[in-house]
């Protein structure tokens, strides 16, 4: 055994929310892992429980909450012998400090990770456009992490949210297993409005936007949460990044 694998944390991944966003995640560490042969990539645990109760529906009606199955995932990811753990959904962010007091494992927090590296890799980024679940607007949770970074965020209009709303929980939208024309055309217009609006960058804040929407589909960044958040997560597991991927191009 290596030297470099004995010292890294083994990473757990509490998905399920939704499993195809999980697998993508999982699939991110192992593309960035800076590995020569399998032993020298990172150890990680997937626990994918797609019961957890949906995060918007609890967020903005009341639904049944998903905190006590978050929770209790990272127990398991804990007993299973995990040293920190990711959530590849975004709009659970919003139970982030709430969880961090039921467990003993390191969180990755995915947009804090995201608000620095795009701070880091384009300094001149003053407005970023913001895709995401009507739950993870409600909620704010993208606001203050950004604005630490002196960065603002743009929310769509109303229409536009409708129309990411549709695109990710409609009859043919990404959790529906919806990858046709259709979630495409939806999220392409919203972010169109955030672009007559200002936005510099489009964030994918739904974990599962990047599924049919990508940067060929664009003529600004897509700011992908999913694959910052896994150079963050292999970084902090101790292991090396394949920096092998386009950086942004710093603004003036």
């Amino acid at each position: 055994m290596s030297k470099s694998l004995k010292t890294t944390k083994v990473v757990g991944i509490l998905g399920g929310l939704g499993p195809e966003a999980t697998a993508r995640f999982f699939k991110l560490l192992v593309e960035n892992t800076a590995a020569r042969k399998d032993q020298e990539h990172l150890k990680i645990i997937v626990l994918d429980n797609p019961s957890i109760p949906d995060r918007t529906a609890a967020i903005l009606y009341h639904g049944k909450s998903p905190l006590p199955a978050l929770s209790e995932g990272l127990k398991f990811l804990e007993r299973a012998g995990a040293g920190l753990a990711v959530i590849p959904c975004l709009t659970a962010h919003y139970y982030f400090d709430q969880l961090k007091l039921k467990t003993s494992l390191e969180l990755v927090n995915l947009i804090e990770e995201t608000a620095a590296d795009l701070k880091k890799a384009s300094p001149g980024v003053k407005k970023a456009g913001l895709l995401a679940t009507e739950g993870a607007l409600v909620t704010d949770i993208f606001l203050e992490p950004f604005q630490r970074k002196k960065i603002e965020i743009i929310s769509p209009a109303a229409r536009s949210q409708k129309k990411i709303m549709e695109a990710i929980y409609g009859e043919e939208g990404i959790k529906a297993g919806g990858k046709g024309p259709k979630p495409k055309r939806l999220l392409m217009e919203a972010a169109a409005g955030l672009l007559e609006a200002g936005a510099e960058v489009i964030i994918a804040g739904c974990t599962e936007i990047p599924l049919i929407l990508s940067q060929a589909d664009l003529p600004v960044p897509l700011i992908d949460p999913l694959i910052i958040g896994a150079k963050a997560t292999i970084k902090k597991a101790g292991a090396r990044v394949k920096e092998n991927r386009a950086r942004l191009k710093p603004f003036p």
